[in-house]
């Protein structure tokens, strides 16, 4: 009976002591980041050093435990940005979530006798991450293709984007006027997409069948003061759309995608549905601007691009659709 009273009290004290050292860890992290925004990270990662002595885990699995959903993805890309190990600020480059998993265990040291819960989540956290990175080199590959007039997919390709946006009227020729009518510069839309390259087309053929939303848009693109050139506008959007991905900024919004919208993968069709967001958010935003003329169109194109990364860099960094 002794024992057992002297066990149950060898308990008691050592849960107290967990309890305080819990504390204790959680007021240094955020005396950390007081630190690191006055001083700097070299100074920070010196409470870093002490949290781990006295708790036994690293910062990224703390993290993992202790925050939820994009403020929680959004913490853990900032802990990886400011390590000093290779390895780990290069986290971008995996689309695995297996083989990144298996990286940060090994150059962390942790093992699923030291962490399990922590080794146990590691697929649902590093997920989100994984998924946007694998997405944004789809997107970057994308751009890079370059329209080719003497591949037939591609002018398949773009024959089908005419027959999305008008489908009763036959083109004629592959060079040809009418291309105009669609917002191109000239009668030849292959040069058009010179800077965004087969992403740029892309774009406008998803575009092209999202019916309700390209009609909407084709009717403000014929407004009689208000109006523009719908496929050069989308190509410029895309444009938008890929600096922000460049800048790292769209990975806010769809890790919220991941953690809040039930989508626990990612593709280019998420890409080409946000483009469609954008561009009709741009129109919305152009008409209540009411500009004087069509040669103020880059001036609002520009706010519009600020607006978003202010957006971005928000609690809320998610590009809402357009109602």
């Amino acid at each position: 009976s002794f024992k057992l009273s002297y066990y149950n009290e060898y308990k008691s004290y050592l849960s107290m002591f967990s309890a305080i050292i819990t504390f204790v860890v959680r007021v240094l992290d955020v005396l950390r980041e007081v630190v690191a925004l006055i001083v700097g990270e070299k100074c920070a990662k010196a409470i870093d050093w002490l949290s781990y002595k006295l708790c036994g885990r690293h910062k990224i699995q703390r993290l993992s435990s202790n925050l939820k959903g994009v403020e929680k993805m959004k913490e853990l890309e900032r802990c990886l940005d400011n390590s000093n190990n290779p390895a780990l600020k290069d986290f971008r480059s995996y689309t695995s979530v297996s083989v990144f998993s298996k990286m940060l265990l090994t150059e962390k040291d942790i093992s699923a006798e030291k962490d399990p819960e922590f080794v146990a989540r590691m697929n649902s956290t590093f997920n989100p991450i994984c998924e946007v990175n694998r997405v944004t080199m789809e997107t970057v590959e994308l751009k890079k293709i370059k329209y080719d007039t003497e591949n037939s997919d591609h002018e398949m390709m773009l024959l089908s984007l005419w027959n999305s946006f008008y489908p009763d009227i036959k083109l004629e020729d592959r060079i040809s006027e009418k291309w105009k009518d669609l917002g191109f510069q000239g009668t030849d839309p292959a040069t058009d997409f010179r800077g965004m390259g087969m992403l740029g087309l892309e774009c406008l053929l998803y575009l092209g069948k999202c019916k309700k939303t390209s009609g909407q848009l084709m009717a403000a693109a014929a407004h009689p003061q208000y109006g523009f050139s719908l496929a050069i506008t989308s190509i410029n959007l895309t444009g938008i759309l890929f600096d922000l991905l460049s800048e790292n900024l769209l990975r806010n919004h769809f890790f919220y995608q991941c953690c809040h919208g039930g989508n626990a993968s990612l593709s280019i069709t998420d890409i080409l549905e946000l483009h469609c967001v954008i561009l009709s958010g741009f129109v919305k935003f152009y008409r209540e601007q009411k500009p004087s003329s069509i040669m103020e169109f880059n001036i609002h194109k520009e706010a519009y691009a600020n607006l978003l990364r202010a957006k971005l860099r928000s609690d809320k960094p998610y590009i809402e659709k357009v109602e």
